[in-house]
């Protein structure tokens, strides 16, 4: 007499963590790869390392809110690689995800346009100024009703990311400054530090995230 064999359950760290992160890396290593190559191409020609390496932090911001975005927008679709219970805690969440990701969109299109700003890059320095305000204010006010609609879970979260990001950055900004002060590095220029800014809370939202435990596979 034959047994039936069962078919192995994946485990759920490969469904939620594993396959999304691959997923993302390969989305992400597209991106920066068309922005890089979008770089060195007309009418670019170009740009420096600080404006390169902003304009790469900017299109990861595009990705990740284009991301988010479209898991609200399929709730199904999304709860496959967003870390979330799921699809119903997506509908639940529609409001506060939405705006969040949009508001990570506009922060990353401000970016990418303060780093195609003229001399080095072909936008004119009016235009990169619009678009680098203007996605950095709108993306602020769209993302504070997500955090007046967030439980007090996520509010926590959100304060304890603050905190972690004054402290980053204090140490990594106020660091270089005191380097370059002492002539022991290169001041860093203002690109460096935008892009220090976007980086360092980006950071800091992971590790206060990670220290409530949501980055558990759920």
């Amino acid at each position: 007499m034959m047994t039936e064999q069962k078919s192995p359950i994946v485990p759920r760290w490969v469904k939620k963590i594993l396959i999304p992160a691959l997923l993302g890396g390969v989305v992400g290593y597209a991106a920066a790869a068309t922005a890089l190559n979008f770089i060195d191409h007309e009418p670019v020609g170009g740009l420096g390392k600080s404006t390169t390496f902003a304009t790469l932090v900017g299109v990861l911001y595009v990705v990740f809110g284009l991301t988010v975005g479209l898991g609200t927008l399929s709730p199904k679709v999304g709860a496959r690689f967003l870390n979330v219970e799921d699809a119903d805690e997506l509908r639940e969440q529609k409001r506060v995800l939405t705006s969040s990701g949009t508001a990570m969109v506009l922060w990353g299109l401000g970016l990418i346009g303060l780093a195609l700003a003229a001399p080095d890059g072909p936008l004119p320095q009016g235009a990169a100024l619009a678009l680098g305000a203007g996605g950095l204010v709108i993306g602020t006010v769209l993302a504070i009703p997500s955090y007046r609609l967030s439980d007090e879970l996520m509010r926590a979260v959100n304060l304890e990311a603050g905190a972690i990001s004054y402290m980053l950055v204090l140490l990594v900004v106020g660091g270089w400054a005191m380097l370059a002060h002492l002539g022991y590095a290169a001041a860093p220029q203002p690109p460096d530090l935008l892009t220090l800014f976007y980086v360092l809370v980006l950071l800091a939202s992971f590790i206060a995230t990670g220290r409530r435990g949501m980055l558990t596979p759920r």
